[in-house]
């Protein structure tokens, strides 16, 4: 009787839908195949850390069109499939780097999440760390990106932790999609800082502007 032969599907980018070279170095390093060589550079991947006052903080891509597109149809378009193509060819890397720190993300709006029908940026950052921990809440859904200049420096007042958080002595990663003036992250900084951890990074996606400079925080 003939044995009936096993068969693998060649994985397809979520990206472009092409299927995804098995012959390559990159293939052979990473188990998880969501997203093709060819499209992952062209979101033009530099590893860059800047001082945010005291605080490092990395980013992996410029806010240019291939990524704004891409985030666009994943953030604003509903596609959640594309939650892993972000962070696929880093992943191995971050894990190992943050595997003693808590990852807490940036709180996005609740009516923005039940519209959406997930939280787009836990998703991105699931695996890595010790686990994700939501310590910040929205208490009004602000969009920065409508705020002037005086409107984003106000951005902390629509933020508070949550009660019952306890990080004190944790090593924090904070998270985000992406960077423009840095006033999300500076207040939040503002508030983790009052629970007292160990240390705190943070890592976005991507940064807003050609200049590599952040500010303080």
């Amino acid at each position: 009787m003939r044995s009936k032969k096993s068969v693998i599907a060649t994985p397809s980018c979520k990206v472009c839908h092409r299927k995804i070279e098995q012959n390559s170095l990159f293939s052979l390093i990473f188990a998880e195949k969501t997203i093709c060589i060819r499209c992952f550079f062209a979101l033009k991947p530099r590893w860059v850390t800047r001082r945010f006052g005291k605080v490092k903080v990395h980013w992996l891509y410029p806010y240019e069109e291939a990524f704004q597109n891409l985030l666009y149809l994943y953030k604003g378009c509903g596609d959640i499939e594309l939650s892993t193509v972000f962070l696929e060819r880093v992943k191995p890397y971050l894990r190992l780097r943050y595997f003693r720190h808590v990852i807490i993300p940036a709180p996005s709006a609740e009516k923005r999440i039940a519209e959406r029908g997930y939280d787009h940026v836990p998703l991105i950052f699931q695996g890595i760390g010790k686990g994700i921990v939501h310590a910040i809440v929205k208490t009004s859904d602000v969009k920065q990106s409508d705020q002037n200049k005086e409107g984003r420096k106000r951005i902390g007042n629509y933020l508070a932790l949550l009660p019952k958080v306890n990080i004190s002595g944790e090593r924090i990663l904070f998270v985000d999609d992406v960077m423009t003036t840095g006033s999300t992250v500076r207040a939040c900084l503002r508030l983790l800082r009052k629970l007292r951890p160990k240390s705190i990074e943070v890592f976005v996606l991507a940064k807003v502007g050609k200049k590599d400079h952040v500010g303080s925080s």
